[in-house]
């Protein structure tokens, strides 16, 4: 995945929050994200305001975006930190997935285990 779309970020927040909040607050939340970022993987933590940065937070809780640090040495050899959010590629492919099988009806690993365990303990 090169660049994280509306309808991938969507997908994901609904299968995060999908019992959590109403689908026209996913899809606001999603446009919301979706504003900062636009076809890049990482903002610049300077743009956000307190409240932004509370939503950062919550995303960074799902799993979706982590903060980043980066030190660049300045003038006079004094050292200026730049923060940054960054998308977990990592993780919201892995939610994209579980959300296909479930679409075909695939178990996951952990399920087939669990329906083995079952039938061993029937027998």
């Amino acid at each position: 995945m090169d660049v994280v779309t509306y309808d991938i970020l969507y997908t994901v927040l609904k299968k995060m929050l999908g019992g959590k909040l109403k689908e026209k607050d996913i899809k606001k939340l999603t446009d919301y994200v979706i504003n900062f970022f636009g076809y890049s993987d990482r903002i610049i933590d300077n743009i956000l305001t307190p409240a932004d940065r509370d939503v950062f937070y919550t995303l960074e809780e799902l799993e979706i975006v982590k903060p980043m640090e980066e030190e660049i040495t300045i003038s006079k050899g004094k050292l200026w930190r730049i923060h940054y959010w960054v998308y977990r590629k990592d993780k919201i492919q892995e939610i994209l997935e579980e959300e296909e099988k479930e679409e075909k009806g695939e178990e996951s690993p952990e399920e087939i285990y669990a329906k083995l365990f079952q039938e061993i303990e029937k027998e």
